[in-house]
């Protein structure tokens, strides 16, 4: 999985967001009904009492993709942490000279990418050490790093206008897309890993046969508004893209044209979007009136009333793994829980940030929930089993 400075359900292009992580957790203002804090730690004390979660800056994480580790960005390094206990899950990784702006894991947690300003660096994270040379040849900021499903590709997205494809194995640029104009900001794989979108300053998002490098389609038309979020569908035939109107498009992966009509039923920018992990839901916020709604993707119709409670903007989503339930984070300071299948919420707000919550992952084992927000603080939450 993989992450950068921005804020959104899947996947981003947004302002950087400072997210270091200290301080005591309040017992009486993050409990919710059928949630509870988990252990934390502050900076590297273990503490068996609940605690926010590692000194951390940006906004960025990431979750390994068996779910036992995730990482965030602590000034130029990264540290690892153990998902179900808050402790330290491994080395501290790349130590860089400046700022990092986007972190990855491999399909096999083995490797994690780092995105500096200039270079891309690849890290063991089992030895904290160095994996080959950095992959040099950027010009300008690299903004974004992914990793494809397989381990075998490695993408970026430079403010020099270009994405790269390499090779992780040998450090070498298997090919380079041009295309944008401006800055590249954000690079996001299909599942099956055979196209690559991306969104660039040109308010543009391209799609790209991984195989060849070679464009798919022409670019998606330009919006008069930066491109906040992308998320493919988990069969990999639908790519869905908002934008600072109040639209949300899908388009055929294969062959970049429009997909139906846009999903219209939103008042103000649609800043999160991202689909179930079956593919027939997609869940969209509303920057308007601070509701996310539903959407069945067979219909193009909404599967529920308005998930309503926020009361700001909607920045982050995620769904459980099997579904069952969706975690929304806001610039209102809380997390939300929403059964999908009702709509309705699930227990009590969690409370606990002093200021917007801007990025959230789910572990794979559907059993944490992880946020980060704008006070500097990221808290380790336990949810509620679901029936799978």
């Amino acid at each position: 999985m993989t992450t950068e400075r921005d804020r959104n359900g899947t996947h981003s292009v947004g302002r950087a967001v400072a997210v270091a992580l200290i301080g005591l957790l309040a017992l009486a203002a993050t409990t919710a009904a059928g949630v509870k804090p988990a252990e934390h730690v502050a900076g590297n004390q273990a503490e068996a009492r609940p605690r926010t979660v590692v000194p951390g800056t940006d906004g960025i994480i990431a979750v390994r993709p068996d779910g036992k580790v995730f990482a965030t960005v602590f000034h130029d390094a990264v540290r690892q942490w153990n998902t179900a206990t808050g402790r330290k899950g491994g080395p501290t990784l790349a130590a860089e000279t400046g700022p990092i702006h986007s972190i990855g894991f491999s399909a096999n947690g083995r490797l994690l990418a780092v995105a500096g300003d200039l270079e891309i660096s690849l890290w063991n994270t089992i030895t904290g050490k160095r994996y080959g040379a950095p992959l040099g040849g950027h010009t300008g900021t690299v903004r974004s790093v992914a990793f494809s499903p397989n381990g075998q590709l490695v993408a970026t997205a430079g403010e020099d206008g270009t994405v790269r494809l390499w090779n992780p194995a040998t450090g070498d640029v298997l090919r380079t897309l041009t295309g944008h104009v401006g800055a590249a900001t954000s690079v996001v794989f299909s599942p099956d890993g055979a196209c690559l979108a991306t969104a660039g300053a040109d308010n543009t998002v391209r799609l790209w046969e991984t195989s060849t490098g070679l464009p798919i389609g022409t670019a998606l038309p330009a919006s008069p508004a930066p491109v906040y979020a992308l998320s493919f569908s988990i069969d990999a035939s639908l790519l869905a893209t908002s934008d600072g109107s109040n639209v949300v498009r899908l388009w055929d992966a294969a062959t970049g044209r429009p997909a139906g009509p846009p999903l219209t039923a939103t008042t103000g920018p649609v800043y999160a979007l991202t689909f179930n992990p079956t593919g027939t839901l997609l869940a969209t916020s509303s920057g308007g009136d601070n509701t996310v709604q539903l959407w069945d993707t067979a219909t193009r119709r909404p599967a529920t009333e308005p998930l309503v409670g926020h009361t700001g903007p909607v920045r982050a989503m995620r769904f459980s793994p099997n579904g069952r339930l969706l975690a929304t984070g806001s610039d209102d300071g809380t997390a939300r829980l929403w059964n999908t299948t009702t709509g309705n919420q699930v227990g009590m707000p969690l409370a606990g940030h002093d200021g917007p919550v801007w990025a959230l992952r789910i572990s794979p084992d559907g059993k944490r929930l992880i946020t980060a927000g704008d006070d500097d603080k990221v808290r380790l939450w336990r949810l509620p089993k679901t029936r799978t």
